[in-house]
C-alpha cells in the first residue's frame, strides 16, 4: 500500500475501464479515448449550501429563533469562486501541456505554447494557495461563532497555530495533520515565485515509447538548477490532497454541526458534482490516489 504524499508515475489507461478514487466517494470513470468524468460527493461548495437551507427552514418553523438569519458568508460565496477559478487555469495549462506532448511539431511552431504553459503553471500555484486560505476562511467562520476561538486567516498560520497553541482546537488539529507532510513543499513553490523572483523551465523529455514526457524545473533555485519531477504527477497529486482534506473536513463538521446547531447530516449535504474533460491530471489523480 503506498502512503499519503507518494508520488505514482502517470499511467495511461485503457478506455472503459472503471477507477475508484479512495479520497471520499470519488469516481473516475473513463467516456472514450483520452476523455474521462470525474465524479465526487464531497463538494464543499454544495455542503455549505445544504447547511445554510437547513438553518433557514429552523428558523421558519421555530417559536424560538435561536439561529438567527443572517447574510452568506464572503468566503462562501469567496470557495466556489475560488474552485472554478482554479479549473480554468487547469483547462489552459492542460491544452499547452498537450501540445508540448506532441513530438510530431517541431519546437519552432510550439515556442508560444511553451510559454503559455509556464504562465498558467505559475498562476496554478498561486491560485492554489488562494484556495488554501479561503478554505481556512470558512474554518475560521464557524469556529469563531460557535466556540468564539479566533483563527487566523492564513493556511499556512493555522497549521502553525494548530502545532504551537495549547487551546487549539484537538479535534481539529487531527484534521490538519496531514497538511503537514504536503503544505510546506507547496508554499515553498509559490513563495519562490512571489517573494524570491523564481521562475519555472519546462523540461520535454522522451520516453522509450518516443512520447514527450514533461517535467518542470526552476531557472535558479538557491544557485543551482532543480528538477521538481512531472508537471502532471505533481497536480494530480495536489487535487487529490485537497481533496481529501474536504472529505476529512465534512466528515468532522458533521460531528461538530450537531454539537453546534442540532443538525444531522444526511444525504442532501453530500451532493454528486461532476468534472468532465481530458486533462491529464484527471487520469494522474487516479494514479495518486491517496491509498491508506
Amino acid at each position: 500500500m503506498k502512503k499519503t504524499g507518494e508520488m505514482v508515475s502517470l499511467k495511461r489507461f485503457n478506455p472503459g475501464n472503471l477507477f475508484k478514487l479512495v479520497i471520499g466517494q470519488n469516481i473516475c470513470k473513463w467516456q472514450g479515448k483520452n476523455y474521462m468524468v470525474a465524479i465526487h460527493k464531497n463538494d464543499l461548495s454544495s455542503y455549505l449550501s445544504d447547511w445554510k437551507m437547513k438553518m433557514e427552514m429552523m428558523n421558519k418553523f421555530s417559536k424560538i429563533v435561536k439561529n438567527k438569519s443572517q447574510l452568506i458568508p464572503k468566503t462562501f460565496q469567496a470557495i466556489f469562486i475560488q474552485t472554478t477559478d482554479l479549473w480554468i487555469v487547469l483547462r489552459y495549462l492542460d491544452s499547452k501541456l498537450r501540445i508540448l506532448e506532441n513530438n510530431k511539431l517541431p519546437f519552432s511552431e510550439k515556442y508560444q505554447d511553451y510559454a503559455d504553459a509556464i504562465v498558467f503553471l505559475k498562476v496554478t500555484c498561486m491560485f492554489y494557495r488562494i484556495l488554501l486560505d479561503t478554505l481556512e476562511g470558512i474554518i475560521e467562520y464557524f469556529y469563531k461563532k460557535n466556540e468564539k476561538i479566533n483563527l487566523p486567516y492564513s493556511f499556512h498560520k493555522l497549521l502553525i497555530k494548530s502545532k504551537k497553541w495549547g487551546k487549539f482546537p484537538k479535534d481539529l488539529s487531527v484534521i490538519l495533520k496531514k497538511a503537514h507532510i504536503w503544505f510546506p513543499e507547496v508554499k515553498k513553490r509559490r513563495d519562490d515565485l512571489v517573494h524570491h523572483y523564481e521562475s519555472f523551465l519546462i523540461l520535454i523529455e522522451e520516453n522509450k515509447s518516443r512520447m514527450n514526457i514533461l517535467k518542470y524545473s526552476n531557472i535558479l533555485y538557491e544557485n543551482k538548477f532543480k528538477n521538481f519531477g512531472g508537471i502532471c504527477e505533481y497536480i494530480g497529486f495536489l487535487l487529490c490532497v485537497y481533496q481529501q482534506l474536504i472529505d476529512d473536513l465534512l466528515d468532522h463538521f458533521d460531528t461538530k454541526f450537531k454539537d453546534w446547531y442540532g443538525i444531522i447530516a444526511g444525504r442532501s449535504s453530500r451532493t454528486q458534482t461532476c468534472r468532465e474533460g481530458d486533462m491529464l491530471w484527471l487520469q494522474n489523480m487516479v494514479t495518486t490516489s491517496i491509498l491508506i
